[in-house]
């Protein structure tokens, strides 16, 4: 949060949206006509990719109030009104956070329009997250979570965090059981109940970090890759056998509870991102005549300089602190492959046949089982146009090899 304190940060993401009120009308379906009909667009609203959390409660339901007005305009009524009108409506949040401010905070969101909740808990091993630095311990997680519940969010995502070497997180001889900290993870209700999604990521380190200097000095040693295998191949069993559905890579639902906001991303469906850092799609149509045919895909963001974005808010001068690029044929069709095969849904096979090199490495990804059909246990002698393909899920740990081969 820079100097100026949360009313300058909240009044410049506030100034942002309204300045981009037709885009981020035209990528909602109540709003306006998206380029390729309703299923081209999505009306949810995320709060997150940081610790917003942190905010006040009125603070939120500021910019929970300017994005309903830019969808609705004047139509979006009073944040006490009962009309909520986003199909789904995230907030990350820390467990530290709800801990401190309590049942009444988690209450204000709801009223917000507020459905659904991402926590960070990341493990429930308390000297996992000593050594992760986080502020929270596994009975703040836990606390956290009843604090939810009890206020009524019935929607609560949680995040956890595979890939890490136990030999240097966990004192010598200490029980470093993965599945029985995965079990411990959906447990957090403390009463048998399952959280209804999970997000999983695996360690990175990142060029920069804390992480990367203790690897650099010796004091960290990267888990070996096919020890991270093992511990994804352990929670996608976990996970199947306790009744989630895997849906992405990285995420995991019980039945119905998939997230539409998210689900969009892997779909190329158009989206507005506000905020310093922020990256956005827009789908416009070509003219009738243009021979090019494809829709134009413009990708923009904005750069992630805090003390910029708020003097840009002030002077309207948002071009400064705004890049952007239009997508060509080739960006987007390798955008599409890395995306849909992300998911369970996977890619169709005749989007793949256009390219003869795709085609030729997606049949033999396929006879090698890294590919698989949906809805079929082996090609039954189709055509690959024919199909819908996707990664199985035992291959899913090397996706991006896989995806290499296609693009």
């Amino acid at each position: 949060m820079p100097c100026h304190g949360y009313d300058a940060f909240v009044d410049a993401v506030c100034a942002e949206i309204s300045s981009r009120t037709e885009e981020i009308r035209a990528s909602s379906v109540p709003g306006g006509q998206c380029a390729g009909g309703p299923a081209s667009c999505r009306n949810t609203l995320y709060i997150g990719g940081g610790t917003p959390s942190v905010l006040p409660a009125e603070k939120i339901g500021k910019i929970a109030m300017a994005c309903r007005n830019a969808v609705y305009g004047d139509e979006g009524g009073n944040m006490s009104d009962e009309f909520h009108p986003f199909e789904e409506f995230t907030v990350e949040v820390n467990p530290d956070d709800i801990v401190t401010k309590g049942h009444a905070y988690v209450e204000a969101l709801l009223s917000f329009g507020v459905n659904r909740v991402s926590m960070g808990a990341q493990s429930m091993d308390d000297r996992v997250l000593k050594w992760m630095n986080r502020r929270h311990d596994a009975a703040s997680a836990r606390k956290a979570y009843r604090i939810l519940k009890d206020a009524g969010m019935e929607n609560i995502s949680i995040d956890m965090i595979f890939g890490y070497n136990p030999a240097c997180v966990l004192p010598a001889g200490a029980d470093a059981s993965w599945s029985a900290q995965v079990m411990e993870l959906l447990d957090i209700a403390g009463d048998g109940t399952l959280p209804t999604h999970i997000s999983a990521y695996q360690l990175s380190v990142e060029e920069g970090s804390a992480l990367a200097q203790m690897v650099s000095d010796g004091r960290y040693v990267e888990l070996a890759e096919d020890e991270c295998a093992e511990q994804y191949a352990t929670l996608c069993r976990i996970l199947r056998d306790s009744g989630y559905h895997h849906y992405e890579i990285s995420n995991f639902a019980l039945p119905g509870y998939e997230a539409m906001h998210n689900s969009a991303y892997w779909q190329h469906i158009p989206y507005a991102g506000i905020g310093p850092g922020a990256h956005s799609l827009c789908r416009s149509a070509r003219s009738a005549g243009d021979v090019e045919g494809m829709d134009i895909w413009t990708r923009s963001w904005n750069l992630p300089d805090v003390e910029a974005y708020i003097a840009a808010s002030r002077n309207g001068a948002w071009s400064g602190v705004r890049e952007s690029e239009i997508l060509s044929r080739q960006q987007y069709r390798e955008e599409e492959i890395m995306l849909s095969l992300r998911t369970d849904k996977g890619i169709s096979g005749a989007f793949l046949a256009e390219d003869p090199c795709a085609a030729k490495n997606a049949e033999k990804l396929l006879r090698a089982g890294a590919l698989e059909s949906v809805g079929r246990d082996s090609m039954g002698g189709f055509a690959l146009h024919e199909l819908q393909l996707r990664i199985s899920e035992k291959h899913m740990f090397v996706s991006d090899d896989i995806i290499s081969e296609l693009i």
